[in-house]
C-alpha cells in the first residue's frame, strides 16, 4: 500500500546543448501527455552547469520551468574545473566534468527520493558522454537509461566501436571498407564522425570507454522511427547482450517553445525571418551542425567554396569547433574570420551567415528545402 503511495519519478540528465536540451524536453512532454492520463509518472530534468561563454544560456535554463510547468528543472550548482589537456575538445571537456557532477547528481537523486510527498525513482535516463552516472544509479538501486538523441545507425556504430577498437586496434584508415551492423552497406572509415578517424585523440578515447558501457543500461531511447531507419534498428535483433532499444522519435520541438534565442538578439532574428519570408518556397538549405558542434578554418572554406558555387540560397549557422583551455572556457572567436575574403559581399541577397543561431525556429517553415 505505501509504494501505491508514492510518485513514480524520470529524471533525465542531457547533456548541456542546445539541441539535446530540446529533444529531451520534447520527449519528457510526449511521455507526460501518455502517462498523465493515468498520473502515472512525473518528470525531472538535471540541468548540469558548464562553462559557456555564450550568456543567453544562463537565462535559457533558468526561463525553462515557467515555459513548461509540467515538468521539474533543477540546475546543479557550479563546479571547480576539473584538470583540462591543453585545447581539451568537447567530448573530453564534458566527460571529465562527469567526475564532478557525480556527487551533485547522488545528492539531487537522494533528495527526491526523500522528499514529502515520498517519491519513488523509476529511471535515470543520460545523455551518452554521461555513462559514469550509471555507478551513481547503481548505487541507489534505480536502472538506467540511455537517451540518444541522433539517429539509430550512428547508435549501432557506437555499439560496434568497442568491437571495431579491438579488431582496428592502431588505426582505421588502412582499411578501404567497414562493416557496420547497423549500416545497410559498408563504409569507408573516412565516412565516419571526425572523432572516431584519430585513435590518439582524447575524444576517441572517450568514445570507447563511453560506448564501452552501454551493455549496462537498462534500456536505449532513441529519437528516431522505424519508418525512417527500418534496417537499422533491425539490426539490433541481432546483436546479443544488448540493452532493449526504443525508437521513441521524431523529437522535434516544431513550435519554438524551448528555443534559444538567437546570439545577435532579437533584431538579428526579425531580419533573417524577413529575409526568410521574401525568398520562393524550398528554395532554401539550412546549413547547422549543431549548438555544440564546430568546423576548422578549411572545413569552413571548403563549406563556403561550395555554398558559393551551387548557386542555392542558404542560411548557415556558422560555428567554429569549440577548443578549451585549463579552466574549461572555450576561446571566443569570430566565425566569420575563417570565411574566404569577400565571401559574405559575394553571396549577399541569396545567402546568411549568422554565428551560432539555433536552427529549432527554422523547423516547419516552408522556404527551406533541405538541411
Amino acid at each position: 500500500m505505501e509504494e501505491e503511495k508514492q510518485r513514480s519519478e524520470l529524471v533525465f540528465v542531457p547533456a548541456p546543448a542546445l539541441g539535446h536540451m530540446a529533444s529531451t524536453i520534447e520527449l519528457a512532454n510526449r511521455l507526460l501527455s501518455i502517462t498523465n492520463q493515468h498520473h502515472r509518472i512525473s518528470i525531472t530534468i538535471l540541468i548540469v552547469s558548464f562553462p559557456y561563454t555564450d550568456p543567453n544560456f544562463a537565462s535559457y535554463f533558468q526561463s525553462l520551468p515557467s515555459i513548461f510547468p509540467n515538468i521539474r528543472f533543477i540546475i546543479l550548482p557550479p563546479v571547480d574545473p576539473p584538470p583540462l589537456p591543453a585545447h581539451a575538445a568537447i567530448e573530453t571537456l564534458v566527460s571529465l566534468y562527469c567526475h564532478k557532477w557525480t556527487p551533485q547528481l547522488k545528492e539531487s537523486l537522494t533528495q527526491l527520493t526523500d522528499s514529502s510527498p515520498p517519491i519513488r525513482l523509476t529511471g535515470l535516463v543520460i545523455d551518452i558522454l554521461f555513462t559514469d552516472f550509471i555507478d551513481v544509479a547503481n548505487q541507489l538501486g534505480v536502472p538506467t537509461f540511455l537517451n540518444f538523441t541522433t539517429n539509430a545507425a550512428l547508435l549501432g556504430l557506437m555499439l560496434h566501436l568497442p568491437t571495431l577498437h579491438a579488431d582496428h586496434p592502431k588505426t582505421t584508415e588502412s582499411f578501404t571498407e567497414l562493416a557496420i551492423p547497423s549500416f545497410a552497406n559498408s563504409v569507408p572509415p573516412t565516412v565516419l564522425p571526425t572523432p572516431l578517424l584519430n585513435k590518439t585523440d582524447d575524444s576517441y578515447k572517450w568514445y570507447v570507454h563511453h560506448s564501452g558501457r552501454f551493455r549496462e543500461l537498462k534500456g536505449m531511447l532513441v529519437n528516431t522511427f522505424p519508418e525512417l531507419e527500418s534496417y537499422a534498428i533491425h539490426s539490433f535483433d541481432s546483436l546479443s547482450g544488448i540493452p532493449k532499444v526504443y525508437a521513441v522519435g521524431p523529437n522535434v520541438d516544431l513550435a519554438g517553445k524551448g528555443q534559444l534565442r538567437p546570439v545577435g538578439g532579437s533584431g538579428e532574428q526579425e531580419r533573417i525571418m524577413k529575409w526568410l519570408d521574401r525568398q520562393p518556397e524550398g528554395s532554401v538549405v539550412l546549413v547547422c551542425f549543431g549548438s555544440m558542434a564546430g568546423l576548422s578554418g578549411a572545413e569552413l572554406r571548403e563549406i563556403a567554396v561550395g555554398v558559393e558555387a551551387s548557386g542555392y540560397r542558404f542560411l548557415w549557422s556558422l560555428r567554429k569547433a569549440p577548443r578549451f583551455s585549463g579552466d574549461g572556457k572555450a576561446a571566443e572567436e569570430d566565425p566569420r574570420d575563417g570565411l574566404p575574403e569577400g565571401f559574405e559581399g559575394r553571396v549577399e541577397g541569396r545567402g546568411w551567415c549568422v554565428g551560432g543561431w539555433g536552427k529549432w525556429r527554422c523547423w516547419g517553415i516552408r522556404q527551406l528545402g533541405g538541411l
